[in-house]
């Protein structure tokens, strides 16, 4: 297996563990919101918007762009 393959395996699982751990703890939070009675039994909502995806999106790329930062020969 080449160098590459190896790097593109290993940030797949490191994203997939990090966006799992990310999904848990939203959950928990919204969770921890719901009260007991009938609102303990709906179902967890997304309530992120237009803006929240934009926010992501962007630090998303900003963590791209120093990661490729930190692997660029000297």
């Amino acid at each position: 297996m080449t160098s590459r393959n190896t790097a593109i395996i290993i940030g797949g699982a490191v994203g997939a563990v990090l966006g799992a751990t990310a999904a848990w703890a939203y959950t928990q939070a919204q969770q921890g919101k719901l009260t007991s009675g009938v609102e303990a039994n709906n179902r967890l909502r997304l309530q992120a918007g237009a803006p929240d995806y934009v926010k992501i999106a962007v630090a998303l790329v900003a963590l791209v762009r120093q990661v490729t930062d930190l692997f660029k020969p000297g």
